[in-house]
């Protein structure tokens, strides 16, 4: 099963149609690949102030487990640089798994992203350096992408 987190914390044991009953920000779920704590906060944040609930993956194994679960989510958060390694298996797994998903990439290295991301037309490149309203930009059209569909 899924962990069920927003930017408030873990939502424990409740089944996503219940969750989407009470609160409307559940349908919209946004998961969130970033192992910076500090980003991942503010990533988390600025998704619910933007009327949408977030799960926080800090590693790419939960992420490429979650991936294969029923459920979608509405978009895909993704930082470039991890850890480790870089996210491009992560990409293309999205891509593989949901071809015309949302993916935001919110990296401090634009310049450095391949062609395969920058050309994507179901993708946005964000600087993490534009500030917080290019964030909320791409989100918005995340998300409005995904009601329209």
């Amino acid at each position: 099963m899924l962990p069920r987190t927003s930017a408030r914390g873990v939502h424990g044991g409740t089944r996503v149609s219940e969750r989407a009953g009470v609160d409307p920000a559940w349908g919209r779920r946004v998961w969130i690949v970033e192992d910076e704590p500090a980003a991942a906060t503010l990533a988390a944040d600025l998704c619910e102030q933007g009327g949408a609930s977030s799960t926080v993956f800090r590693a790419p194994l939960p992420f490429l487990a979650a991936l294969r679960e029923p459920n979608a989510p509405a978009a895909v958060i993704l930082d470039w640089r991890l850890e480790h390694e870089l996210s491009a298996a992560l990409f293309l797994a999205t891509r593989h798994r949901y071809p015309s998903l949302p993916v935001i990439y919110w990296t401090g290295t634009t310049e450095s992203l391949p062609a395969m991301i920058r050309d994507d037309g179901h993708a946005r490149v964000v600087d993490k350096a534009a500030g917080t309203s290019a964030f909320e930009a791409a989100l918005s059209w995340a998300l409005d992408r995904e009601e329209t569909a």
